[in-house]
């Protein structure tokens, strides 16, 4: 292992820590992991991506996935079939270990499997996807995270930066593997990431010139166990900033804003003017006493997306870019699919697409986009998250409630329990969907906005919102 640092000496958890003895600081070479055994952990899109960002940088390179190859969907396994690697699926062998000298670990898999425990026994660090990508370019780093808006953010951020001259490319958490677009990439370069705390977990290098939080409410707090831990994962986005760099945070967000943010700057959003660097007054968007753009320049509707706007503003503040080009920016931003996105209109019933929506704070905040009760359709993989706090909301904007997937009984019990009666239970979406449409009338809006994660039936978030855009369509048809 001799030549490859110990990326995690310094790790919180103690990952590997018996690699203390190995360099503090993992050089960014082109060839630091040439002859070098990596374990790609996990396949899927940012699996692949970095097992061929490997090869070409001479790794040696086995992927191992749970699943077995056969069942894989076809983009991926054709992928893997193709590649010039060892590829193990079905299980994860201890015996993979032996000679690796590294494991890039998808950031969906728990660092408490046995494998990841044997790794620790073995001497074998891991790092993420994320991390790779990091250390094979020499560009410049906007990076995002945040408990909700994250992914409207990263985009509309990348849509600003790109009307002033530098190249500017988008990826991470928000559904591009940053590897695939990091690779070879020069200083002159801007990428701006969408980050999670599963990536941000497994980062130790990671250092982004303008690191942006947009809020912070629990989540995932069934694999991080506690709040302490989720803001200690979120909070590694700043672990190596010194004084030339930026944190962005935002003030109207009462855990973020009692926080302290290390060695960067603190450049505070609010909605108010104020101690805020950035803000919105008499319709708006102003930076530091002079005003930017007006707010209509934005299309996005809800006090939330103003607040996305502010984060992505101050990031482009700080790097020089000029109120024009926010404003020009601002105005071709459509938003992003998934999130709060219009699926249809048929006999005057509005459908409306917000899959991304994976916790109870999201599903809050599109409830508040609507002026009137919406049929709302919730329910998915169970998080830990506690539905009851959304009874008084469900009350003022939610004429009936359809729930579904395996929270699905969990969140009927809860809001009932508090008050709210009219909730009627599916066997999962397209149950739900039926259910809604039949009950939908002309002038109602039927929105998908389930509170939970979609991994109990399917792959990915994505995957549900395009399963709910086709029912819309082929009901449509129907009609």
């Amino acid at each position: 292992m001799e030549g490859l640092p110990g990326v995690l000496a310094n790790s919180v958890g103690g990952n590997c820590g018996s690699l203390g003895n190995l360099a503090s600081g993992l050089l960014r070479r082109d060839n630091m992991f040439s002859g070098k055994k990596v374990i790609v952990l996990g396949g899927a899109k940012s699996g692949i991506s970095a097992a061929q960002v490997l090869v070409k940088l001479g790794a040696e390179v086995t992927l191992t996935d749970i699943i077995p190859l056969h069942k894989m969907p076809e983009p991926d396994r054709s992928a893997l079939q193709q590649m010039n690697i060892r590829l193990v699926t079905g299980s994860h062998p201890v015996t993979l270990l032996k000679d690796a000298d590294l494991i890039v670990k998808n950031p969906g898999i728990s660092p408490e499997i046995d494998f990841l425990q044997s790794a620790k026994e073995f001497g074998v660090p891991w790092i993420s996807e994320l991390e790779l990508a990091w250390l094979v370019t020499s560009a410049e780093v906007v990076a995002i995270t945040g408990t909700n808006g994250k992914t409207t953010t990263t985009a509309l951020t990348g849509e600003i930066l790109a009307c002033a001259s530098r190249p500017v490319a988008v990826g991470g958490n928000i559904g591009i593997p940053l590897t695939g677009i990091s690779f070879g990439k020069g200083p002159e370069w801007l990428l701006v990431v969408e980050t999670s705390s599963f990536q941000l977990q497994d980062c130790y290098q990671l250092h982004p010139r303008v690191a942006i939080f947009t809020n912070l409410t629990p989540d995932h707090l069934n694999r991080h166990k506690s709040m302490e831990n989720y803001l200690a994962a979120k909070m590694r986005l700043i672990q190596n900033q010194d004084s030339e760099d930026y944190a962005v945070i935002n003030l109207d967000d009462p855990i973020l804003a009692r926080q302290s943010f290390g060695r960067g700057q603190r450049i505070g959003f609010s909605l108010q003017p104020g101690e805020a660097d950035c803000y919105t007054e008499d319709g708006w968007f102003c930076w530091r006493g002079a005003r930017v753009a007006p707010t209509s320049d934005l299309a996005l509707p809800g006090e939330h997306n103003l607040q996305n706007a502010l984060a992505a503003i101050a990031a482009a503040m700080v790097l020089k870019l000029q109120p024009e080009e926010i404003s020009r920016g601002l105005r071709g931003f459509a938003g992003v699919e998934h999130r709060l996105e219009f699926a249809g209109e048929f006999r005057g019933i509005k459908f409306y697409n917000d899959s991304k929506a994976t916790n109870p704070e999201s599903t809050s905040t599109a409830l508040h986009s609507f002026a009137q009760k919406v049929l709302l359709l919730a329910g998915g993989y169970d998080k830990g998250a506690e539905f009851s706090g959304l009874v008084p909301l469900f009350q003022e904007k939610v004429k009936h409630l359809f729930t579904f997937g395996d929270t699905g009984e969990k969140i009927r019990q809860q809001v009932k329990a508090g008050g709210f009666a009219a909730v009627t239970p599916a066997l999962d979406l397209a149950d739900a969907f039926r259910l809604a449409s039949d009950m939908a009338e002309k002038g109602d809006i039927v929105l998908l906005s389930p509170a939970c994660a979609s991994w109990d039936q399917y792959a990915n978030f994505e995957e549900r919102g395009k399963h709910f855009k086709a029912l819309v369509n082929t009901w449509g048809g129907e009609v």
